[in-house]
């Protein structure tokens, strides 16, 4: 069923609106009424005066929030219509005007609780009650409606653009890596390079290792290949490294005493 359009008045405001602030003010909106049946319910059988002023506070807050989601969503309005298809213009346009309904039916639902707590009767309650359902009602099918607006539409969604995989390298047809190998072998430059390397490079002299001369018996002579083939200052270093080390040790067999000598055992 399809409501009739209604208006509400424009006039300057002395704020700025931003832009998507309308998601940040309807979830409040879409909350509030549920809570506020709860605690109607629940002051039917507690019957505590202080739940009921709370619940009137709450409605008067509600009617505020609603004003507000519809300033709002006009903000939001103005960024979007240029982007909706035809199957979004109707559903943008059934959602607004259930949002002007809500605005004025937050307005009659606490005119309704003053009424039913001044006249104390139980049809005013009830019909408070209903009016209340009715009023949650709309706005859970107003939600509805934006909610699909958003995520199946897309209205004021910014989508991050698409990662591009990166492009796969072009290879030349016919052309293997063996072929390319010889081709930049015979090429010109790449012989200049080898043979002014090859030039540079002086020529290396082979070495052989001194064979050990074996003694009469098959042995090994005392001399080693390092040491035959060590230069004479080596050797000379080598010699002042033994005495070194050797002349310590042979003061320190000098200056131990001598063990005296075992008696010896008397014969039988």
């Amino acid at each position: 069923m399809t409501l009739p359009a209604l208006t509400i008045p424009q006039f300057p405001l002395p704020v700025h609106i931003p832009f998507e602030a309308h998601p940040c003010i309807v979830h409040l909106a879409v909350a509030l009424p549920i809570v506020i049946i709860l605690m109607e319910l629940v002051n039917l059988v507690v019957k505590k005066r202080t739940l009921g002023v709370f619940s009137f506070v709450l409605m008067i807050l509600l009617a505020l929030i609603l004003f507000a989601a519809y300033l709002t969503g006009s903000v939001d309005a103005e960024h979007a219509k240029s982007a909706l298809t035809q199957d979004a213009k109707s559903l943008f346009e059934a959602h607004k005007v259930q949002g002007v309904y809500l605005v004025y039916g937050a307005a009659v639902l606490v005119l309704i609780k003053l009424m039913s707590v001044l006249i104390r009767k139980t049809p005013m309650r009830v019909i408070f009650l209903l009016f209340l359902l009715a009023f949650t009602a709309l706005t859970l099918n107003t939600a509805k409606k934006g909610k699909i607006l958003v995520f199946d539409y897309g209205v004021n969604v910014k989508t991050a653009a698409p990662v591009s995989a990166p492009e796969p390298a072009v290879k030349a047809p016919g052309v293997s890596k063996e072929s390319a190998g010889e081709t930049m072998k015979d090429s010109p430059a790449v012989s200049r390079v080898q043979e002014e390397t090859e030039a540079a490079t002086p020529a290396s002299e082979e070495t052989k290792r001194p064979e050990r001369p074996k003694g009469e018996g098959g042995g090994a002579s005392a001399n080693t290949p390092s040491e035959e083939s060590a230069s004479p200052e080596a050797q000379e270093v080598n010699e002042s490294m033994q005495k070194v080390t050797q002349e310590p040790m042979h003061q320190a067999q000098e200056a131990l005493p001598e063990a005296p000598e075992a008696p010896e055992a008397p014969s039988k």
